[in-house]
């Protein structure tokens, strides 16, 4: 076996270790780019499965009864904001108490599958009054509160039973 001197040697061992970083580097970057596809692939077909638009403010013939996810519609439904796709009792805690409901008008609509929607809805202004509905188109269903929500914490209420699925909101309240 050749002795090489010391530098020599560690020179040896620096161009070991550089080509190591560099073959490592490459190697990290083949295995980030192939997960980053998989990933991207795996998303988009996980609850998605070309029922409605993945964007709602695309414009599309759906109505937004279709389009899974958290929705308000304001100023008599002249304004739609898509809040969220997955929202959780937060998202719709702070979007129903985040809303002017003594000088606007708004709808909040929890659409849990393509046509099956929860409405709360309407101002606390004496002319227009609350309400809150349920429909199920696949199934011929559209239900009205009958006796109007007496309060936005009402709403909120009703808007989490159905979130939850404990059917608090039906059996506290006569829907027809």
């Amino acid at each position: 076996m050749v002795e090489l001197s010391p530098w020599l040697n560690l020179f040896a061992k620096i161009g070991i270790a550089i080509g190591a970083c560099v073959l490592g580097y490459i190697v990290v970057r083949i295995v980030a780019g192939f997960l980053a596809d998989v990933i991207t692939w795996s998303g988009s077909e996980i609850g998605d499965k070309g029922d409605h638009p993945t964007d709602p403010e695309e414009d599309t013939d759906e109505s937004i009864e279709h389009v899974p996810g958290l929705h308000v519609l304001s100023d008599y439904g002249a304004e739609h904001t898509f809040v969220d796709k997955f929202p959780t009792e937060q998202t719709i805690c702070a979007t129903i108490r985040g809303l002017d409901w003594l000088e606007g008008f708004h709808q909040v609509l929890l659409v849990t599958s393509p046509g099956v929607c929860f409405e709360v809805g309407g101002s606390l202004h004496p002319e227009d009054g609350l309400s809150s509905s349920y429909s199920d188109s696949k199934k011929g269903v559209f239900k009205v509160i009958s006796e109007s929500p007496s309060s936005v914490a009402h709403m909120e209420e009703l808007m989490v039973s159905f979130y939850r699925g404990d059917g608090r909101w039906e059996r506290l309240n006569v829907y027809d």
